[in-house]
């Protein structure tokens, strides 16, 4: 993780492991997909800053949105009566 104008960074596989064991890699970059998708309720809250490199580059996301994204997605799951943690 680094820090950068006050906010903490990582990549989806960094992210996942703050965010909990029940949560990949691949649900970050979900997410940031959706985010993509202007008709999708997570749209605009997980962007996703790239940066090149060796290979494909390097793309971090921002904690504390992933965290938030994290909270509206296990809301929204326990409001239709799916898994949810307690925390």
């Amino acid at each position: 993780m680094i820090r950068h104008d006050g906010h903490q960074y990582g990549t989806a596989a960094q992210i996942a492991h703050q965010l909990g064991p029940d949560i990949t890699a691949d649900r970050v970059r979900d997410w940031a997909r959706r985010s993509r998708n202007p008709d999708d309720p997570l749209h605009g809250l997980l962007p996703g800053l790239h940066t090149a490199g060796r290979g494909r580059g390097t793309t971090w996301y921002r904690y504390d949105q992933a965290a938030q994204v994290e909270a509206v997605t296990r809301r929204t799951l326990a409001a239709r009566g799916g898994p949810a943690r307690n925390r």
